[in-house]
């Protein structure tokens, strides 16, 4: 029997991230269903997401941003989002933490320009884009806390993080199952494993992970 599929709405939003075990309030299920209707009707190429149907955009977008949430006690008050791409997972993140003072850091000219349009169409306070890579001498003021999904490796990632991670600040990877592999043959005299969570989306399919590194 075929699943019955939602309507894209505010409404078939609120269900569906529901479904995922999110509860958001009022204010903010507004702004997310608003950068919903931001995401769609500016990727008509596909070159902001990939993911056409609405109920794996709630899903794997959505959801998969929030979840983490109920895995971090505190956020660390400035943060960098590496590779943001169309704001994932940083706009979701911010959403439901707005306290957080945020960098997207994007790259490719198009989804630099839609960022800044979504922030502006959102009337967001506390968040930047940084349209360039991040390399190890990109940031002249390190900052709390760095969070990146479906970026790079482990390894690959932390090296970049040389002037834009303090001492003490945490670095958070989203991850899918496999990373237990990348942790089995990593090491580092700089950083250490701080958190590990390995999880499914309720009411979904995916298998994902939150790694927490501390630096030392």
């Amino acid at each position: 029997m075929e699943k019955h599929r939602l309507n894209p709405c505010r409404q078939s939003l609120d269900v569906l991230l529901r479904r995922h075990g999110i509860e958001l309030k009022k204010e903010t299920l507004d702004k997310l269903w608003l950068f919903h209707g931001l995401l769609r009707e500016n990727n008509k190429d596909q070159d902001l997401t990939r993911l056409n149907a609405f109920e794996t955009i709630v899903e794997r977008h959505y959801a998969d941003c929030i979840i983490i949430n109920s895995f971090v006690k505190k956020w660390p008050s400035k943060m960098l989002d590496i590779g943001s791409g169309a704001g994932f997972p940083g706009i979701p993140l911010k959403l439901v933490n707005p306290q957080i003072n945020l960098i997207l850091c994007e790259p490719r000219p198009n989804r630099v320009n839609f960022l800044k349009m979504a922030i502006e169409k959102m009337d967001l306070q506390g968040i930047s884009v940084f349209e360039h890579k991040v390399t190890s001498s990109s940031m002249k003021e390190p900052v709390d806390g760095v969070i990146c999904r479906a970026f790079g490796s482990i390894a690959e990632t932390l090296p970049r993080l040389g002037n834009s991670l303090k001492k003490g600040g945490k670095a958070y990877f989203m991850k899918g199952p496999a990373v237990k592999d990348e942790l089995n043959n990593w090491k580092s005299d700089e950083y250490n494993i701080a958190q590990e969570h390995f999880y499914a989306i309720p009411g979904g399919v995916q298998q994902r992970s939150l790694i927490v590194l501390e630096r030392r």
